[in-house]
């Protein structure tokens, strides 16, 4: 992203793991979709959009890989969201993501950026992720 960037090194841990970029577009029907559910208005781009982008398959097999062996259920704690541009439908944006783990309280924190081609940033975003032990699987 360019040098305005919100993405920055202070993380509680070394260093987060960098991921992307990544193609994303909004579809107009997903985005349609997805106002229904979260109650949204019709005809807008619901500015919480862009969350679904964080289960990308690369982004989750990271967080599985920096959680490891343990049987493990993510709980969502928090989420925020900067929007500098309205994403529009039909437009390729890029989006990076910097994720890291707390030890204290578990946690994975993630903080991702959607940019225009011209590295325009739209939209920023952070989730947090309390990790909690999914006992009943290590019971069975």
């Amino acid at each position: 992203m360019s040098a305005a960037s919100t993405m920055s090194a202070d993380h509680p841990n070394e260093s987060p793991l960098r991921l992307g970029p990544f193609a994303v577009r909004v579809e107009a029907q997903a985005s349609e979709a997805f106002g229904r559910a979260t109650g949204g208005r019709a005809g807008r781009i619901p500015f919480t959009f862009p969350v679904r982008w964080l289960a990308h398959p690369e982004v989750r097999a990271a967080a599985a890989r920096m959680i490891g062996n343990a049987k493990w259920i993510p709980i969502h704690e928090s989420q925020s969201f900067d929007v500098r541009r309205r994403l529009e439908t039909a437009i390729d944006y890029r989006m990076r993501i910097e994720m890291w783990r707390e030890a204290k309280p578990p946690r994975l924190n993630l903080r991702a950026e959607v940019a225009t081609d011209a590295d325009e940033l739209c939209v920023a975003m952070e989730m947090v992720l309390r990790i909690v032990s999914d006992e009943r699987s290590a019971a069975q």
